[in-house]
């Protein structure tokens, strides 16, 4: 297994080495998940960029709430105002 460096900036930031962004396919504004194993932190693409990545975070916000009544109810408070 090869391995990578990359030094962290005063902004607490890296650049993914171009061996790293060619094995993985990733292009400008591409996101990537960062998975912890143990102490160790594993990069990763993700898929389909922005969008894949965060399909279906706040799901379950989405569903508690009531979905789309949720937001008719808000709506309709506007109204009330």
């Amino acid at each position: 297994m090869a391995t990578s460096a990359a030094k962290l900036t005063s902004k607490h930031q890296i650049t993914i080495p171009v061996a790293v962004r060619r094995r993985l396919g990733l292009k400008e504004g591409d996101w990537v998940y960062l998975d912890f194993r143990g102490d160790d932190v594993m990069l990763r693409a993700a898929p389909g960029g922005w969008v894949e990545a965060t399909r279906g975070l706040g799901a379950d916000v989405w569903k508690e709430a009531g979905g789309a009544a949720a937001i008719d109810r808000e709506r309709q408070g506007w109204d009330d105002r």
